[in-house]
């Protein structure tokens, strides 16, 4: 499933954390690391003093770096699974994506800082960028609040403000969860649930929302809630069809029907630092994003565990409604 990862490595505490993520993961699939830092000069973290180095020291430098950051994972740039890339460049969203067709990576890890209103506007964000253009999945791990100064990329390498350099940030994952809308995103997001459930050993539950309109008082309001309940009804017995083939493997699934409006409820379901969360996504850009939103996206920021988003264009899907 996974054999090449490519990490967005910058040193930020959420960088951190999604490198100890990828390090599991690889040691769970014997998966090549790749660590690929993007030098946007005025604020590089690997030199001092205003001038960046060369090509070949500032690669050197990020080698050293990745030293520091793999020792606590029992990793090094040494190993043959380990390759360390350093380039220079203003916008890492599209080097990223780049490097990742070049090396035909099967999932981009990535941390983010998880801005919301707007700030996250103005300044946009990397991993978001990174998401809505991956060739392939896209795991990201958000900074959690109660670390650093957002946005620092300058961090030692240790887990949020409790860490240090010698200690390997967590990278736990307690249970899986997978928010299903029955479109043909589903289908090819649980195909990765199926997968990875059972490398990690842990429960999978499955969630829908059930979307509770604002209905007028002068609607027949009890009727709408029997249609309400059937439909939920209907919901969890289409979940069992499709928990099926993973209970088969042996996996512990669980199913979840909530009412309510699909974004808040989702993020509340998912949220949980030791969950990882697996969502299908369209990757919808420009003006259409902006005006419809995204699912995915909402629970990226604001989920502190870690989100697997699988695009549409993974293993042949259709986005259909693109």
């Amino acid at each position: 499933m996974f054999q090449t990862l490519l990490v967005a490595h910058d040193f930020s505490p959420s960088s951190n954390r999604a490198l100890a993520h990828a390090v599991d993961l690889a040691a769970r699939t014997g998966a090549t690391l790749h660590l690929m830092y993007v030098d946007r000069t005025a604020e590089g973290v690997l030199f001092e003093g205003g001038k960046a180095p060369p090509d070949d020291e500032l690669q050197d430098r990020f080698e050293e770096r990745c030293h520091a950051s793999l020792a606590p994972h029992d990793r090094s740039p040494a190993e043959d699974r380990v390759v360390c890339h350093a380039v220079r460049g203003v916008s890492p969203a599209p080097l990223l994506v780049e490097k990742a067709e070049g090396i035909d990576a099967d999932l981009i890890v990535t941390g983010t800082e998880g801005r919301r209103g707007a700030r996250r506007l103005i300044v946009g964000s990397v991993a978001e960028e990174v998401l809505r253009t991956a060739p392939c999945p896209v795991l990201t791990v958000r900074q959690r609040e109660a670390g650093g100064a957002s946005g620092s990329t300058d961090e030692a390498p240790g887990d949020d403000a409790s860490g240090s350099a010698d200690e390997a940030p967590r990278s736990a994952v307690e249970q899986i969860v997978a928010p299903v809308d029955f479109s043909d995103l589903t289908e090819v997001a649980l195909r990765h649930v199926a997968q990875l459930a059972p490398l990690y050993d842990v429960p999978v539950t499955l969630v829908h929302v059930v979307e509770d309109p604002t209905m007028p008082s002068v609607y027949e309001v009890n009727a709408s809630a029997v249609r309400a309940r059937a439909a939920e009804q209907r919901a969890e017995e289409a979940l069992q069809s499709l928990g099926a083939p993973i209970e088969e493997t042996g996996v512990s699934v669980s199913y979840l029907v909530h009412r309510g409006q699909t974004t808040s409820t989702v993020v509340e379901a998912t949220g949980h630092r030791d969950t990882l969360t697996v969502m299908g996504t369209k990757g919808l850009s420009g003006l259409r994003r902006v005006m419809l939103g995204s699912v995915t996206e909402a629970v990226i920021r604001a989920s502190d565990g870690p989100v697997l988003a699988v695009p549409a264009s993974a293993q042949g899907a259709s986005p259909a409604d693109e």
